[in-house]
């Protein structure tokens, strides 16, 4: 196994096809409700390995390319950046680049995510009495244990949670009906026992990575809107269409609701019940939940999943990489130097048992005995004297 260049670029390339390809496909509404999200989760994995893994396997067949690619290639490799006193390649210098900006952007997500927990660690003693009540009638209906607090924050103006190992569920400082303070407890306890945060957290940290490929941030929105329909259809996946329409109604409530003045933007691996983003597609999350999906027999899901395994082993049975002809004057060094052709070439075998290499001008050389394995095993035909 070996790492190169176009192994890297091999990786780029087969992910960002593999991830555009699925994005065309999770916004077909077929495809999400016939394979339900925890089959693009899977696919998207397979995405993320397929960036991070790159490796060169020793079945791993090199594929040259000739013409523009390989001018193009030459032309880069022999391109020297002055910095200051000295000249680097261009690959190193995009290489530093590269990792100056991902701890730039690491570095702003940690400040950021610490400084916005911090703010909201103030808002841990006020207490909501019918919230608490409604998280543990939404704890009871859960098959999982965890434990979760919740607090009233007047800095935000969605529900959300957030915690890895200190799990908190914030809510703004409104009104809420009993009933609507169920189904937020429900949705939001409904990540924790799903680990969304953690994924977001993943998905993030592989954002900062690769913060110049424009395929990972089309990904993390795709992830962040499944993991949305992911909690909701584990939420009311015991509901009945009565209380289906009530959690609609909440999500609603909540979207309509105004946004509060001089709000403090939300933690980066928060979860919350809706998204004020321009964009969030929460319609779409409306039909899954009040209509229940067509499901496709779990024969068609493992298909699926199948030809996308072979697809990723296939990525790595080739690498293409640029390929040159080797300039006349490193061949023909001399003039004791002849050009022969394979197919006017025999071994002579003489009456004393030694052998001749008998070139095609009819030049006779003297071959050994590993000389003449060597073209044996090369298909030379022997003639006798």
């Amino acid at each position: 196994m070996s790492i190169s260049l176009f192994s890297f670029l091999m990786s780029v390339m087969f992910s960002t096809v593999f991830i555009l390809g699925i994005h065309v496909l999770r916004n077909r509404p077929f495809f999400l409700k016939s394979f339900e999200v925890h089959t693009l989760l899977t696919l998207y994995g397979l995405c993320l390995f397929r960036m991070v893994v790159v490796i060169e396997l020793p079945f791993t067949i090199p594929v040259g390319l000739r013409g523009a690619f390989s001018r193009v290639y030459d032309r880069v490799r022999q391109f020297q950046m002055p910095v200051g006193k000295e000249d680097i390649e261009l690959t190193a210098f995009l290489c530093c680049i590269w990792a100056v900006v991902a701890g730039v952007l690491f570095t702003r997500f940690i400040w950021r995510d610490h400084a916005v927990k911090k703010e909201l660690a103030l808002c841990h003693r006020n207490e909501n009495k019918d919230a608490e009540r409604a998280l543990s009638k939404a704890m009871a209906v859960s098959s999982r244990k965890l434990p979760v607090n919740v607090c009233v924050c007047g800095s935000i103006d969605i529900p959300m949670g957030l915690g890895l190992f200190h799990k908190w569920i914030y809510l703004p400082d409104e009104k809420f009906a009993k009933e609507e303070l169920y189904y937020i407890m429900m949705h939001e306890y409904t990540h924790f026992c799903n680990r969304d945060g953690v994924v977001k957290l993943l998905t993030m940290l592989f954002c900062c990575v690769f913060w110049w490929n424009p395929a990972v941030y089309i990904l993390k929105k795709d992830v962040s809107q499944i993991l949305e329909i992911k909690c909701d259809v584990y939420a009311t996946q015991s509901f009945t269409k009565k209380e289906r329409l009530e959690y609609l109604l909440t999500i609603l409530r909540v979207l309509k609701g105004n946004p509060a003045p001089g709000n403090s933007p939300s933690p980066l691996t928060a979860t919350g019940l809706i998204s004020r983003t321009k964009g969030d597609n929460t319609k779409e999350r409306f039909e899954l939940i009040m209509k229940a999906a067509n499901q496709v027999k779990w024969k068609y899901q493992a298909i699926l999943l199948s030809c996308s395994m072979v697809l990723l082993v296939l990525s790595y049975s080739f690498v293409l990489q640029p390929a040159f002809d080797p300039p006349v004057e490193d061949i023909f060094t001399d003039e004791s130097t002849v050009e022969w052709d394979s197919e006017d070439v025999y071994i002579l075998q003489h009456s004393d048992m030694t052998y001749s290499l008998v070139l095609g001008n009819g030049e006779k050389c003297p071959i050994s005995d590993p000389v003449l394995q060597f073209y044996i095993d090369a298909g030379t035909t022997i003639r006798k004297e």
